[in-house]
């Protein structure tokens, strides 16, 4: 078997530490059934539903799933509830938690991927092929006391 390094365009600066991904978080499907599917998921497979994101009339938008319940340490499944004509049985996206959104973002679009909306906080941008990757910035945590 002979192995081809991929060409590059262009080298990407290193990455530094206040913009490395922390971790890969998990991945995202999209789902036609959400119910159904988290049902199976948490039934067959073994999930734990660690959060709901509720749609505007108060249904299920979106589960994050997980094997141990932590938000803060498990690899998520994150199910999003998509109509059929919306490509529902596609892929998601790649989640990846990274200390800031807005800079992982622009470094991804200066790097051949796209960016078509940077904020601060959470972003969802593509890579060169199409590919959705959601960089999740985790909430600053609340002041104690």
């Amino acid at each position: 078997m002979v192995l081809i390094a991929p060409a590059t365009a262009q080298t990407a600066a290193p990455l530094s530490g206040d913009i490395k991904p922390i971790r890969m978080s998990g991945m995202g499907l999209n789902v036609t059934d959400i119910e159904r599917q988290k049902t199976f998921y948490t039934d067959v497979v073994g999930f734990k539903v660690i959060a709901r994101v509720p749609a505007k009339d108060g249904s299920a938008k979106e589960y994050l799933l997980g094997l141990t319940g932590s938000l803060t340490t498990d690899t998520l499944l994150v199910l999003t509830a998509q109509p059929p004509a919306a490509g529902a049985t596609s892929f998601g996206r790649i989640v990846l938690v990274v200390p800031s959104g807005r800079r992982m973002a622009e470094r991804i679009a200066a790097g051949g991927g796209k960016a078509p909306r940077l904020m601060d906080g959470t972003n969802l941008v593509y890579d060169p092929e199409g590919n959705m990757i959601e960089l999740y910035q985790r909430p600053a945590p609340k002041p104690t006391g």
